[in-house]
């Protein structure tokens, strides 16, 4: 999940984000954490050889060593688009992000600050806030294991359906459209929602597919991506660059 920590400066963000982060691993979540600040500054000096690599026309510049692998970036990126790359890359439980005020995801504001959009809580205990972010971390457990479709067969709709899991009120096994193939489409980055009908379609469609390629092993996880051409036009309009993938895990058996 991802939770951003706001306020004025000297307000106690940085001492709170501290310890949030030490109770977090300290209970075996894996945390990372982004840090915004509104002034001008940059870890990169003039002189240096990132420095000098990014002035030859290098953007972003990477410095590696056998101690730390910095990315520095020469502009500036949105915090959801920040997330989204952590999240894909190292795929934490939590991501913490301190000093944005912006951004699309759920906040915690800290001293004297008129709450922004998105604000769940204001001024919490450390231990109301590590209590706040364990359910949510179970509630996308369950979620990210349910088909997303909200059909309300079971009674709720997904998320309510997660929520009664939590609380040990229902199985998981409740969902009515709960496939027990792990197929998964993704848009974007975005997981479509897909019952057992269209998982078993798809399930089929590349079975058979990959059935003819040589290289395919029953069982080994398969990636497709497909991305519309340069200029590739619809309906009399340029198309939106997007990006699609579709997924399939094998549990040890034949697509």
């Amino acid at each position: 999940m991802i939770i951003g920590i706001y306020g004025f400066q000297d307000a106690g963000k940085s001492k709170l984000v501290e310890q949030l982060i030490g109770a977090l691993v300290k209970k075996g979540y894996r945390v990372s954490s982004i840090k915004h600040t509104s002034h001008k500054k940059t870890i990169d000096r003039e002189g240096k050889d990132t420095w000098r690599h990014w002035k030859a026309g290098s953007d972003p510049v990477v410095f590696s060593s056998s101690i730390e692998t910095s990315i520095i970036k020469h502009s500036e990126v949105s915090p959801d688009e920040i997330a989204k790359m952590i999240l894909r890359e190292y795929n934490p439980d939590v991501l913490i992000i301190e000093g944005f005020k912006g951004g699309s995801f759920p906040k915690v504001a800290i001293g004297e600050i008129t709450p922004r959009k998105g604000t769940v809580l204001t001024n919490p205990k450390l231990s109301q806030l590590v209590k706040h972010i364990e359910k949510e971390v179970a509630l996308e457990r369950v979620l990210a294991e349910l088909p997303g479709l909200d059909c309300m067969k079971c009674g709720f709709d997904c998320r309510g359906l997660a929520e009664e899991v939590v609380k040990g009120r229902r199985e998981l096994g409740a969902c009515k459209e709960l496939s027990d193939l792990d197929v998964g489409i993704f848009i974007d980055g975005k997981r479509i929602p897909a019952g057992k009908f269209v998982s078993s379609i798809v399930h089929e469609t590349v079975r058979g597919m990959l059935g003819t390629l040589k290289w395919y092993e029953p069982g080994e996880e398969v990636e497709i991506r497909l991305k519309p051409r340069k200029g590739a036009r619809g309906k009399g309009k340029e198309r939106k660059p997007a990006g699609y993938r579709l997924r399939h895990r094998g549990k040890g058996q034949p697509m």
